[in-house]
Parts: structure tokens; sequence; C-alpha cells
């Protein structure tokens, strides 16, 4: 029994020395439920929609005032054209637009039925599929509403215009997501487990010695992780284009661009994550946990970014697989140019620069 006990006391000796797993294993539990918690939501309140209301009547007038009193969505514009609509969903001002015909409250009590369209951006098929349903359901309770005074029973029918994804292709979802968490699992998490594992192993202060720039050092480390995330992310691309006839609207060299970009910004977190550890284990559960779940998570890839409370909006954008994405899909779906994403590529430049700053600082600190 007291071999045991001996035993035990080394274990828990070694545990509370080494700090960041102690932290890490009691902190994986309430960091889990927080974010699943708060992020995975299929409901979607105060979506930003415009309307244009051709009609101006009182029973136009009663059907904003439904669809704003519903809770599920925020009327930001009340263009005058279908012009300003179609630059409404490029600047990304809405997510849908409603288009309420002429003489609305005349076609209601003279006609049999009255056509309403839906104009949605299905870049994003869950989000435009959930803010349809809703739309619907409020123009069904509207036409119970109306026809409960009404001798005739007027149906309101719904033309749909899909911008940006007109066939409704799951893929267009998934493949810049996919190409989000290669990009994190090959050049972040392979290159914190490489820079760590030589830090463990006392090589890096052989190589940091050496009569080579400590920048030489580490970016001959993290490049070839580069390469094989890069030659992984042609191949996602081409598979999704020949296979799943995903249209690649913009620049193929501007997407390229941007994906090296995201490359470098991902091998920067993996040295900031490197260079704050002891272990490779440490670093391969802090990229995991602080950096692949939260990719998942807070990119916008899976849930709403707009749906989740505010200090979670926030804490997105800290990530820069929120930035990627947005930029990938704007260049891939909506043909978006330079002069659209020249913000996001400067913020993924300016992570880069402050990380690698860092990770090389630290670097110095330890030799």
């Amino acid at each position: 029994m007291k071999e045991l006990q001996q035993i035990l006391k080394k274990e828990f000796i070694h545990i509370f020395r080494d700090k960041i797993t102690l932290f890490l294993v009691l902190a994986i539990p309430i960091v889990l439920v927080l974010l699943f918690g708060f992020t995975i939501s299929t409901d979607i309140n105060h979506a930003k929609i415009a309307i244009l209301d051709l009609s101006n009547d009182s029973q136009s007038n009663e059907l904003i005032e439904k669809i704003d009193a519903s809770g599920y969505f925020e009327i930001v514009s009340t263009p005058k054209s279908e012009t300003e609509i179609d630059n409404d969903f490029k600047n990304k001002n809405i997510k849908l637009a409603l288009i309420i015909p002429p003489n609305f409250e005349k076609v209601l009590a003279k006609e049999k039925y009255i056509t309403i369209q839906i104009i949605s951006d299905v870049s994003d098929l869950n989000v435009a599929s959930i803010l349809n349903n809703y739309i619907k359901a409020i123009l069904h309770d509207f036409t119970l509403d109306y026809n409960v005074g009404s001798p005739m029973k007027v149906p309101i029918e719904i033309s749909t215009r899909m911008m940006y994804n007109p066939e409704a292709n799951s893929v267009y979802m998934f493949v810049p997501g996919i190409i989000t968490l290669i990009m994190i699992i090959v050049t972040a998490l392979l290159s914190s487990i490489t820079l760590s594992r030589e830090a463990e192993t006392g090589t890096m202060r052989m190589l940091l010695i050496a009569p080579v720039k400590k920048i030489y050092v580490v970016i001959g480390k993290v490049i070839p992780y580069m390469i094989l995330s890069f030659i992984s992310t042609i191949a996602i691309i081409i598979i999704s284009v020949v296979v799943f006839k995903m249209p690649i609207e913009g620049s193929f060299w501007l997407l390229l661009l941007l994906c090296i970009i995201f490359m470098l910004t991902s091998a920067s977190f993996g040295m900031m994550i490197s260079s704050l550890v002891k272990t490779q284990l440490d670093a391969m559960m802090i990229t995991m946990m602080g950096l692949f779940l939260p990719t998942a998570l807070l990119s916008g890839f899976l849930f709403p970014i707009d749906n989740m409370p505010y200090f979670f909006q926030l804490l997105a954008n800290i990530f820069p697989a929120k930035w990627f994405i947005i930029a990938i899909k704007d260049v891939m779906i909506k043909g978006s140019g330079i002069v659209d994403i020249w913000l996001y590529l400067v913020i993924l430049l300016g992570m880069a620069a402050l990380l690698i700053t860092f990770s090389l600082s630290r670097i110095d600190k330890r030799r």
C-alpha cells in the first residue's frame, strides 16, 4: 500500500508541475459546454432584410409591421428598385429581400391570388433555408388573418429567387469550410507540434546558436507543411469543380493568393502556440482546443455568427477562419475581386505579422 501511495504522490506532483496540461484538462469541459451551448442553434433572430414595397397601401404596411414584429427579422433597408437590393446583397447588408407588388390591397380584394417575391442569399444554404421558412410562415399567418374577414379566400403565392447558389447546392457551403479546416490541421497543428518537438528535445537550441538567422530556422520548419496544405487545398478545389460542379466565379489566381495568405496566418498561429508551450502534447491540445474547435464553431462555417451572443461575435473576430471563409465565399461564389476583399487580406496579413513578431521574441527569450 505504501508503494501505491508513493506512486500516486509522484503522479500528482507531476500533474501539478505541468500547469499548462492541468489547466487544459480542467478548462476543456467548461469551454466545450460554453461553446456548444451558445453557438449550436438553429434559431435565427433579427436577420437583416430589405423590403421593396411597390404598393405602399394599408395592407402592405400591415404585412411589413407583421414581419417587423415577428422578432425574426430586422428591416434595415427600404430600397426603391431591385438594383438597390442587389447592391445590398453585394455589400452584405442583408440576408433576404421581399418585394411587395404594386396595388397589393386592390389585388387582394379583386383577384384570386397574388404573388410576392422573396430574394435569398443562398451562399449560406442553412441560413437561407431557415429565413425562407420564417418569412413563408409569416406570409401564411397574414393570409389567414386577411381571409377571416374576406368573402374570397385569397392565397398568396411566393416566387423565390436564389442568389449566388440557384440550385441550392450544399457543396457551396461545405467546400470553403473544408478548405479552412484542412489548412488549420496541416499548417497550424503540424507546425506547432514540429516546433514544440524541437524545443522539447533541445535541438531547437542547437539550431538557434548556429550561424543562421532564427527567422530562417523557423520558416524552414514551417514551409514544408504550408506546401502540403497548399497541395491538399488544390486537390479539394479540383474535386469540387470537376466532381461537384462548383463554380469559381472570381479570379482563380486571387483565390490562390487568398489561400496562401491564410496558410501563412495559420502557420503563425502554430508558431505562437509552440513558443508558449514546452511539450508536443501541450501544443497539440492547445491547437485543437484553441484554434481547430473555434474554427469549426465560430467561423460561420456551420452556424451563423450573427445569431450568437455578442461576446462570441466579438470573439470570432480574433480567429482568422472567419475572415478567410467570408473572403473565399466572395471569390468563389459571388465573383468578388481584390477591391471587394482587400480588407480581409489586410486583416489576415496583420494577424500573421503580429503573431510572427511575438513568436520570434519568445524564441529569443528561450535561447
